[in-house]
């Protein structure tokens, strides 16, 4: 299985996005790929789900959307989760948060612009 996790990292839960152009594209194009968005607030259960899905998936493509001062504590266990299973797994951050890339400064990642442009390249190379 391939996955596409998208996590939002905001202050406040009013800040989450219900909608991602990039989650829309992938289905659009009838992409056999899974995808499953979570986001800084998600119940513990839906964390865990997340966890599972990246158990079970070959490739993984985790795109992170944050900003400087959004907390990420409820996120932890599964950013170990990734940080311990790397194999697979291809991190974009869209966003500055320092505190998530200082965590993150020992995988490989990248970071991309707002644009969905620099997204779907990757998209395209790793699937």
């Amino acid at each position: 299985m391939n996955l596409f996790l998208y996590i939002q990292i905001t202050e406040n839960f009013e800040d989450v996005k219900f909608y991602n152009p990039i989650i829309s594209k992938i289905k659009e194009k009838n992409l056999d790929i899974t995808t499953y968005d979570i986001d800084s607030h998600s119940e513990p259960f839906i964390i865990g789900y997340a966890n599972k899905l990246l158990s079970e998936a070959t490739k993984t493509i985790i795109l992170i959307e944050t900003n400087q001062h959004s907390s990420f504590t409820k996120l932890m266990s599964l950013l170990t989760y990734i940080l311990d299973n790397p194999e697979g797994k291809e991190i974009i951050i869209m966003g500055n948060n320092l505190r998530l890339e200082k965590i993150l400064s020992v995988f490989p990642h990248s970071n991309v612009s707002e644009t969905t442009y620099e997204i779907e390249q990757n998209l395209a190379k790793f699937f």
